[in-house]
């Protein structure tokens, strides 16, 4: 007889971030990334060795673009050892961002290995200007 069944796991974490406007958000989305990674070494991060690394994604969301700037953070760290320290914004929009990630070599190991980048719940939500988001991670 073959069956199957359906279970949760724990196996994600979230943060909560806030900014002004869209730079500010993704600015936040940058520090709160490297909290979760490097927790109190996170502010050791930046040193001498900077890089730049440009991204230009378009996509139909500012949610998108979230998770595809949070993506290739994740994949700089895990492919090229390469800690985002920075983001160096040339051009926004809601479903745009053109910007320069500030790189440096890894010194620090990651505290957690994180898989992807999920869109679970995730909606971008204004006030007052203030954007704000809740992005979960698979761990």
């Amino acid at each position: 007889m073959e069956t199957f069944t359906v279970f949760s796991t724990t196996a994600d974490v979230g943060i909560k971030i806030q900014g002004e406007g869209y730079s500010g958000l993704y600015q936040s989305a940058i520090k709160g990334i490297n909290l979760l990674l490097f927790g109190d070494k996170a502010g050791e991060l930046a040193g001498p060795g900077s890089q730049i690394h440009p991204f230009d994604f378009t996509g139909d969301s500012a949610e998108n673009v979230l998770v595809n700037l949070l993506s290739e953070v994740v994949f700089l760290l895990q492919s090229r050892a390469r800690i985002t320290t920075g983001l160096d914004i040339k051009k926004i929009s809601e479903a745009y961002l053109r910007a320069d990630l500030q790189l440096c070599d890894a010194r620090i190991e990651p505290g957690m290995e994180i898989k992807s980048v999920t869109y679970h719940n995730l909606k971008i939500i204004g006030q007052d200007g203030i954007k704000s988001a809740e992005i979960i991670f698979d761990i």
